[in-house]
């Protein structure tokens, strides 16, 4: 194992999220010193501060700050790139700012290493299955993208941006292709969350019902802190390259819901409707991945499965 050294540094681009936020707190363990930048324009330390960290970290702020300077300044080694837009809801919303905040702030930090010549440093961004689309069963050597939402399109540039400087400019950058990972930093618009937290008020005879969307589709979803160690496992390899980590089981939305509503032993026939407000005509029914070049590369793979996940996240567990 590792030993980590206290003078250790990394820098965290969107550390406000569940992904910055969980990293952080991963790498603070480990005696590191965690640089972390707020991307959209405000400080939100609501996550941060859920998890204890929030004085513990060092903000930096872009509004203050150049990327340029930035980098320099932190020397850091390694750095994460989980800043922009979060999820395809989101996205939908905000097309334009999608596309835009997912991948012009990640040139500039690409161009910073390419410019200045930092070979030493390595870069990891956080992409998502979403750039898939109908590709129902994949693996990184096998799929074409084929984007159906503005979140996938805008994850597919940026994948296809580390690429490009991977191979022209020989720099460090891998791309995390993320499946639907959970905890209890999710906002309640993510359908796990919004499950677990409207069944609740039912359980509580606060509410008697729950609109959902089409509970045929089928996702795979994993724990939010494993897989945050699986990407300080990937940036610690020698070469740069695109891993995708999902735990290789998927759940129907319908399984997910009797899951928790099965929790309080709750029928939950009784309570979910069906709204076509939230049916999405590009809607892909089933994501699936393989993580074989994962475990076989790391010698690791997400042992974390859904009942164990709903579980956690009703108990409000990290």
């Amino acid at each position: 194992m590792r030993k980590y050294k206290k003078k250790d540094k990394i820098l965290i681009f969107g550390v406000s999220g569940q992904d910055g936020s969980i990293l952080a707190k991963e790498y603070l363990k480990n005696k590191f010193e965690v640089y972390g930048v707020f991307t959209s324009g405000r400080k939100n330390y609501k996550n941060l501060k859920k998890l204890g960290i929030n004085k513990k970290i060092k903000i930096l702020n872009l509004k203050n700050n150049t990327v340029d300077k930035i980098i320099v300044k932190t020397n850091c080694k390694k750095i994460f790139f989980f800043s922009g837009v979060a999820s395809v809801t989101q996205s939908d919303f905000n097309k334009n700012i999608s596309i835009k905040s997912n991948n012009e702030l990640l040139i500039e930090i690409l161009e910073v290493i390419r410019n200045r010549n930092l070979k030493n440093i390595k870069i990891l961004n956080a992409s998502s299955s979403e750039i898939f689309g109908k590709n129902y069963f994949m693996n990184i050597e096998e799929s074409e993208l084929n984007p159906v939402s503005y979140y996938g399109v805008a994850k597919s540039i940026s994948t296809e941006i580390v690429r490009a400087y991977r191979l022209q400019f020989k720099i460090k950058v891998f791309n995390a292709i993320l499946f639907n990972h959970e905890s209890p930093l999710r906002p309640k618009d993510y359908v796990i969350k919004k499950i677990i937290h409207n069944v609740k008020q039912i359980h509580l005879k606060k509410s008697s019902k729950i609109k959902l969307g089409n509970l045929e589709v089928s996702r795979d979803w994993g724990w939010a802190t494993e897989y945050v160690n699986i990407m300080k496992k990937i940036i610690n390899l020698n070469t740069a390259d695109d891993f995708i980590i999902c735990t290789g089981h998927n759940y129907k939305l319908r399984e997910v819901v009797n899951l928790v509503f099965s929790h309080y032993n709750l029928n939950y026939k009784n309570y979910v409707y069906q709204s076509k407000n939230l049916l999405r005509l590009y809607e892909v029914k089933k994501i699936s991945g393989s993580n074989k070049k994962l475990f076989k590369t790391i010698n690791y793979k997400p042992k974390i499965f859904m009942k164990e996940i709903l579980s956690r996240m009703i108990n409000n567990q990290f």
